[in-house]
């Protein structure tokens, strides 16, 4: 295999949840680029038409446009098979659904708890089992979820979301264990600090701002690009030997050990 075909996804097909989300369309873009089909699915038709712009002219028969809503299983299984019916399988799911709130934890209602859960964590059971159904006759497949740095560390006010993404870390390990056998990869990306729609407020506040960025030995927040490769590389032939892992795009801040460097 030359040197950059085991980095190719060409010809192969991925379906990428959340991706009117600013990371969701990242990788999107980079699957493409990289050679993969596309199946984008997100809540907000409207988000969804933002990314199709932004993957260039020229791809119309390389991506379909599904619209569904994560944590109704029906959906869910609605996308699987639309992904199917038009590109014959699917080989990479990429989980990159997900909802924050911020307030204090004795500030949360009991509804407000379900729902960052159902979305972020039952949202990603229910697109794993449904991609594992195809995945595992045929024998392969890359599964990759989305943490968060938050699954290791506590940072207050988002009890409900690094709950959520805790339980996705280790999610994403029962299923590799029990999916290796099979030839299903399953690996999980946690982002640090990243700037999207979903954090513009905490970068918008100079105080918070200042007080994260000291904890970043790199000295800077990342952007979605930055995790957009990651996903390409898990979903290669190149990240055939690894199952289970997290990997953190987060600047140095785990290895810093929460030590503030400014």
């Amino acid at each position: 295999m030359a040197f950059p075909d085991i980095f190719s996804l060409d010809k192969k097909t991925a379906v990428i949840t959340g991706a009117g989300g600013d990371i969701g369309a990242a990788i999107a873009r980079a699957m493409l680029a990289a050679g993969a089909n596309l199946v984008l699915t997100s809540l907000s038709v409207e988000r969804l038409a933002d990314t199709y712009a932004s993957l260039g002219s020229g791809c119309d028969s390389r991506v379909l446009i599904a619209p569904a809503d994560v944590t109704d299983p029906a959906q869910v299984d609605g996308v699987i098979a639309s992904a199917v019916a038009k590109f014959g399988s699917i080989d990479i799911l990429v989980t990159a659904a997900g909802i924050q709130l911020r307030k204090p934890a004795l500030d949360f209602s009991l509804a407000e708890w379900e729902q960052i859960l159902r979305v972020n964590l039952t949202g990603t059971f229910l697109c794993c089992q449904a991609a594992g159904k195809v995945m595992l006759p045929r024998g392969e497949g890359k599964i990759i979820t989305i943490s968060s740095l938050t699954a290791e560390i506590g940072i207050p006010n988002i009890a409900p979301y690094a709950a959520s993404r805790g339980a996705i870390k280790q999610l994403t390990k029962s299923l590799a264990v029990e999916w290796a056998k099979s030839g299903i990869n399953v690996n999980c990306i946690g982002p640090g600090r990243i700037r999207t729609k979903m954090t513009d407020d905490i970068f918008k506040d100079d105080a918070i701002r200042t007080s994260f960025l000291r904890l970043i030995p790199a000295g800077y927040a990342a952007t979605p690009d930055d995790i957009s490769w990651i996903a390409v590389f898990l979903a290669s032939s190149a990240a055939k030997y690894i199952h289970g892992q997290t990997i953190y795009a987060d600047g140095g801040w785990l290895a810093a050990g929460g030590s503030s460097l400014g």
